[in-house]
């Protein structure tokens, strides 16, 4: 029997959607009854960014709608605290006649909505705040983090990972000294101000040179699985930013095992999302990264371990 007048409105009411900005992070439930059913799109009212809140199959959704905004209040009338997502519309942006396309083959879909990296807009958020939401978006939310994410050069992205490259070195170096029960304190600070030394001068030098191999070698994996479409760049981004598990080096023993396994994960999952490839395409590419990367690295074992009897 169908439900009506008051009851029917409480049940549909009841049958919510949250709504998270990806930009501000502002999330408001909203009654699935009073969300148009071709709508894909909100704009946050508090930070008036656009973004697409859900996928509509082909056939359900409209290219251009746009929801109108609901009649201002009387000035006597208070809104409720959470009630500003104040338009929803659809994700397809106004087509103008005659537009070429762009020349650039990496560029951006314009129907596909992109969030600025906080650590890459230090102005806007600050250094810490800007790595802090940057570390969070990664870590917690991958897949919107890197299919939203837009390609803006190289520098941010390598000082992201260069960062996180000294913090992991640091905190080793720490926690190696702290098992050195066998040394004196003073050989101890000796040999820790030495290592630390070369981990501020020479660290980020072979980290950015490791970075731009570990890229070159993935994206060639990535374009023989036809995987690679947002070029050189978008993969460079990806593994610069699957860095932030580093962070976890703080934490001994378990922290930095953990971050490498985390980082892995968040490879496949930033490649997969930014270059809109197939799953089975991109672990193929990943596999084949992997082995290439274990390959050099037991090569370069063999070499260091038979040179030194060579030469006696």
């Amino acid at each position: 029997m169908p439900l009506k007048g008051r009851r029917a409105r409480d049940f549909h009411a009841r049958i919510s959607m949250l709504v998270t900005c990806p930009q501000c992070q502002f999330a408001r439930e909203l009654p699935e009854d009073k969300i148009p059913a071709r709508a894909q799109v909100a704009t946050c009212p508090k930070c008036k960014h656009k973004f697409r809140f859900r996928e509509l199959p082909p056939e359900e959704a409209a290219p251009d709608q746009e929801i109108p905004a609901p009649p201002p209040p009387a000035p006597d009338q208070l809104l409720p605290e959470g009630d500003i997502w104040d338009r929803l519309g659809a994700a397809a942006p106004e087509e103008r006649p005659g537009q070429a396309p762009a020349d650039n083959p990496f560029a951006a879909d314009p129907d596909q909505p992109q969030v600025d990296v906080p650590f890459e807009r230090l102005d806007q958020f600050g250094f810490f705040p800007g790595l802090y939401q940057t570390l969070r978006r990664i870590l917690f939310n991958p897949q919107l983090f890197f299919e939203a994410m837009p390609l803006r050069g190289l520098g941010r992205p390598l000082a992201f990972a260069v960062l996180l490259g000294e913090f992991q070195i640091v905190f080793q170096l720490l926690w190696s000294m702290t098992g050195a029960l066998g040394e004196s304190p003073e050989t101890a600070q000796y040999g820790l101000g030495l290592a630390l030394a070369a981990a501020v001068v020479l660290g980020p030098l072979f980290l950015s040179v490791f970075l731009f191999l570990e890229t070159a070698i993935f994206h060639f994996c990535l374009i023989l699985f036809r995987s690679g479409s947002k070029g050189f760049e978008g993969t460079f981004r990806v593994l610069a930013y699957s860095n932030a598990p580093l962070i976890l080096s703080c934490i001994p023993v378990v922290g930095p095992l953990l971050g490498y396994f985390w980082s892995l994960s968040l490879t496949v999952i930033g490649a997969r999302r930014l270059h809109g490839a197939s799953l089975w395409a991109t672990l193929g590419a990943f596999a084949l990264f992997i082995g290439i990367v274990l390959a050099v690295m037991g090569f370069m074992y063999y070499v260091a371990a038979t040179v030194p009897t060579a030469g006696k």
